[in-house]
């Protein structure tokens, strides 16, 4: 119990300083370092909680900001799911604008294809995911990870992908 309360407060911190971030600050390589250092975490508690039973798990998270957002243990894999398909949707995207502004090469077609493929695939998966849970559940795991560009937005999710 001790390392997932250890764990607990890493992600507390990490998503502290996630939400300190400026607005201009969203959305850029310093926000997606700290939503890998979340990914990495949020799989050590995985590993950690596997054999906990849900009223222990619950007693872990209760106090922490994570109370009303691990409603059951399961969310970790589900926010795993949701942090690895923004990070993938993230990175595609960003080597495909690359692309396009300073390395258009012969060969460019063909990885800018591949690419913008990967990063609406990553996306559509999320909105799945995100429609699985639902509005509110996808609204408190956009706010705890400073995803409020219009891009993650639950609207905007749904009606593009």
């Amino acid at each position: 119990m001790a390392s997932l309360q250890r764990s607990l407060v890493n992600l507390e911190m990490l998503c502290d300083d996630i939400n300190a971030l400026s607005t201009d600050a969203l959305n850029t390589a310093p926000h997606i370092r700290l939503l890998y250092e979340v990914l990495k975490e949020l799989k050590s508690a995985e590993a950690l909680i596997s054999h906990e039973t849900e009223a222990s798990f619950q007693n872990a998270v209760k106090g922490s900001i994570f109370e009303n957002i691990f409603e059951r243990k399961r969310m970790i894999a589900v926010y795993i799911k949701l942090i690895g398909y923004v990070v993938t949707a993230w990175e595609a995207t960003t080597k495909a604008n690359a692309i396009l502004i300073e390395n258009f090469d012969e060969s460019a077609d063909k990885r800018l294809e591949l690419l913008q493929v990967k990063a609406i695939k990553a996306k559509s998966q999320l909105k799945t995911v995100a429609t699985a849970m639902g509005q509110s559940d996808y609204d408190k795991f956009s706010r705890a990870l400073g995803l409020k560009t219009q891009e993650w937005q639950w609207d905007t999710l749904r009606a593009r992908f």
